[in-house]
C-alpha cells in the first residue's frame, strides 16, 4: 500500500513485501445489488492491483454497506425523515442506519482508494499500464483485446 501511496513517510520500502496470489473471485451469497456493485468496481480495482484475493472479504463488506445505505435512503425517500413515535414525532430509524452504513462504506472505500482524498495519496506502481480513453474504447470494441 505504501507503494501506492507514494511512501509518505520516506522510510525504505520492504523489498520482499508479500504479493498475494489468491484469485479475486466474487463471493457466493451476495445479493443482487451487492453483485452489481462488485461487478462494477472489482475489475478496475484488480487491474490497478489494489484488490487482491486477500481483500475479497473487505470488498464484500464494502458492497454490503453500500447496498444497506441505498436501502435506508430508499426507505427514507418513501416514508420521510420523521415518523410518529410514542411521544410524538421522531427521527426515522432508517436515518441512523443510513449514517452507519454510509460511514462504514466511506471508511472501506478509502482503504481501496475510492474517494477523492484517498486517490490523491495513491501512486500506481510503474508496471501498471495506464490506458488512454482511446485504448479503452478500442479494447471495448474488440471484446477486451488490447491493441499492440
Amino acid at each position: 500500500m505504501k507503494e501506492l501511496e507514494g511512501n509518505p513517510g520516506k522510510r525504505p520500502l520492504p523489498r520482499n513485501e508479500p504479493r498475494p496470489q489468491l484469485p479475486v473471485k466474487r463471493p457466493r451469497g451476495m445479493g443482487r445489488g451487492q453483485r452489481a456493485y462488485w461487478d462494477q468496481h472489482a475489475p478496475e480495482l484488480e487491474r490497478l492491483r489494489i484488490l487482491t484475493g486477500l481483500d475479497v472479504p473487505a470488498m464484500r463488506l464494502m458492497a454490503e454497506h453500500y447496498t444497506f445505505a441505498l436501502e435506508a435512503a430508499r426507505i427514507l425517500g418513501d416514508e420521510g425523515l420523521i415518523v410518529e413515535g410514542r411521544d410524538g414525532p421522531k427521527k426515522h430509524p432508517a436515518w441512523q442506519a443510513l449514517r452507519d452504513a454510509s460511514g462504514m462504506y466511506l471508511r472501506l472505500a478509502a482503504e481501496f482508494g475510492m474517494t477523492p482524498s484517498a486517490r490523491t495519496r495513491l501512486q500506481l506502481p510503474p508496471e501498471v499500464e495506464q490506458l488512454s480513453l482511446a485504448d479503452l474504447l478500442f479494447e471495448a470494441a474488440n471484446g477486451g483485446e488490447a491493441s499492440e
